[in-house]
């Protein structure tokens, strides 16, 4: 008994096809679950100062992070910033070795908004904390 053989089908045939499925076969965002959750990532600010207030706007400005803690030397920058920006006040924390208990608070990432003296360590440390980095320049000092 032979079985027919089917003709090969053209590349062009076949890439058009695929094309198609996988265009219905694509789902938006919204409908995987627990994208919605994970919508907003959660970002600790180091530097509440001038700079470090205007950035802080910039990023709730988007729609796309929340600041979740904030980390100063003067705890008077940090209590303003967090209370325009809803951050607990558990997580916003003063002094020189501040942004190291920031940094060991679930976090995404964090913006570096401090003095550039500050920038290589800050950098380092936050890195090694496994965190996302937004530094402002210059990152180091020389």
């Amino acid at each position: 008994m032979n079985t027919p053989r089917t003709a090969p089908i053209a590349r062009r045939t076949f890439l058009t096809t695929a094309a198609a499925v996988t265009t219905f076969t694509v789902l938006k965002s919204g409908t995987v679950f627990g994208a919605e959750a994970n919508s907003k990532l959660d970002i600790g600010l180091i530097g509440c100062g001038g700079r470090g207030a205007w950035i802080a706007d910039l990023f709730m400005n988007t729609g796309k992070y929340r600041l979740a803690a904030c980390a100063d030397y003067f705890s008077d920058r940090i209590q303003a910033v967090g209370a325009k920006h809803g951050v607990e006040v558990g997580r916003r924390y003063s002094g020189l070795s501040g942004y190291k208990r920031l940094l060991e608070s679930k976090l995404d990432a964090v913006v570096i908004e401090t003095p550039p003296y500050f920038h290589p360590q800050q950098c380092a440390d936050a890195v090694e904390a496994g965190k996302h980095v937004f530094a402002a320049k210059p990152v180091a000092v020389d």
